[in-house]
C-alpha cells in the first residue's frame, strides 16, 4: 500500500510540475499566448502531456489510462487556475482545448513509445522543455500569411423589400425579449444592441453598438436603396473591453473585420430573402484553426440578428 502510494505521489508531483510549466510559458509568452502561435497552440501542449509522465515508472507508463487521463487532468488543472487567477476566459479555454487536449495526449503517447523500458536522460528531458523558448523566437522571424473569408447567412421574410430596408440600414435599439441569447452570448460575445447612420449614401457612416461599449464605425461602401448595401468595419480601439478575449481578438494584429453587406432578393409572392454576408482576415501561421472559430461564432452571430430583423419585418 505504502509503494503504491508513493507511486502515484510522484504522478501527483508530476501534475503539479506540469501545471507550473503551462503557467511559466503562459507568463512568459504573455500577448504572444493566442491563436496565432504554433508555438502556443501545438508545442506547449504536447509537451505539458509528457511533463507529468517524466515522473511515472515504467509499470505506470504501460497503462494507457494513464497515458490519456494523467495529460487531461494536467491540462484541465492548468486551465482551471489559468481561469481562477484570470488570465484566460473560458471563450479562451473553449478555442484552446481541442489541441490541448489532443495534443498533450499524442505527446504521452510519443513519450511512451520512446521512453518505456529505457533509463530517463534528464538532460533530455531538461533541452525538450526549452524547446518552445527555442522556437518562438524562430517562429516570430517567419512572416504570418493573411487570408480573408467570407460568412453568410440568410433568411426568408414574408413583407416588402422596404420594411426589411428600414430594418437593416439603421437599427432601432434591441429590446432583451427581441434577442435570443446564445451559448457563446453566454460565455462574453457581446450581442447587438443599435446601428445609426449620419447619411443613407455611398460615404456615409453607420454606427453598430454594442453590449458593454464596443462600436464599430463603419463606412457605406454600397448603397443601393432596398437592394444591397455595403460597408467597412472598423472596430474603435477605445470601446474594446479590456477582457483577455476581447483584447486578444479586436486589439490583436491577427483578427481583421473588413466588411459585411445585407442583400435583398425577391423571390415573389411577397417573400424577400435576406442574406448577410461578413469578410475577415485572419493573419497567423495557423489560420485554418482561426477561421474554424471565425466561421462559427460569426455565424452564430449573424443567424441572431437575421431573427431580430425578420420578427422586426414581420410584425
Amino acid at each position: 500500500m505504502t509503494r503504491l502510494r508513493q507511486k502515484y505521489v510522484l504522478l501527483i508531483i508530476g501534475i503539479v510540475v506540469g501545471v507550473g510549466y503551462g503557467l511559466l510559458t503562459r507568463f512568459v509568452f504573455g500577448e504572444k499566448a493566442t491563436l496565432a502561435s504554433v508555438t502556443y497552440l501545438f508545442i506547449i501542449p504536447t509537451i505539458l502531456g509528457i511533463v507529468p509522465l517524466m515522473f511515472a515508472d515504467n509499470e505506470q507508463l504501460k497503462s494507457y489510462k494513464n497515458i490519456i487521463f494523467i495529460p487531461w487532468l494536467t491540462v484541465a488543472t492548468f486551465f482551471l487556475t489559468m481561469f481562477l487567477v484570470g488570465l484566460e476566459e473560458f471563450i479562451c479555454l473553449l478555442i484552446l482545448a481541442g489541441p490541448f487536449f489532443i495534443l498533450a495526449t499524442i505527446g504521452a503517447f510519443i513519450y511512451r513509445l520512446i521512453q518505456i523500458n529505457r533509463q530517463k536522460s534528464n538532460g533530455k528531458i531538461f533541452m525538450m522543455m526549452l524547446i518552445p523558448f527555442l522556437f518562438s523566437p524562430i517562429e516570430e522571424l517567419v512572416k504570418s500569411p493573411s487570408s480573408i473569408f467570407k460568412v453568410e447567412s440568410e433568411t426568408v421574410i414574408s413583407t416588402s423589400p422596404e420594411v426589411i430596408w428600414n430594418n437593416i440600414v439603421e437599427v432601432n435599439t434591441i429590446k432583451e425579449n427581441e434577442y435570443t441569447p446564445g451559448f457563446f452570448n453566454g460565455i462574453g460575445i457581446p450581442r447587438p444592441l443599435s446601428a445609426t447612420v449620419n447619411e443613407k449614401k455611398v460615404g456615409g457612416q453607420r454606427v453598430g453598438n454594442f453590449e458593454g461599449g464596443l462600436r464599430f464605425v463603419e463606412t457605406i461602401t454600397t448603397y443601393e436603396e432596398n437592394k444591397i448595401v455595403s460597408f467597412n468595419i472598423n472596430v474603435e480601439p477605445q470601446s474594446v473591453r479590456p477582457n483577455v478575449f476581447d483584447q486578444h481578438v479586436l486589439n490583436g494584429n491577427y483578427f481583421t473585420f473588413v466588411n459585411a453587406t445585407y442583400e435583398l432578393t425577391d423571390l415573389g409572392k411577397g417573400q424577400i430573402k435576406l442574406t448577410l454576408s461578413s469578410r475577415y482576415q485572419l493573419t497567423s501561421k495557423i489560420n485554418f484553426y482561426g477561421k474554424f472559430w471565425g466561421d462559427i461564432i460569426l455565424k452564430d452571430f449573424q443567424d441572431r440578428l437575421l431573427e431580430v430583423i425578420k420578427n422586426r419585418s414581420e410584425n
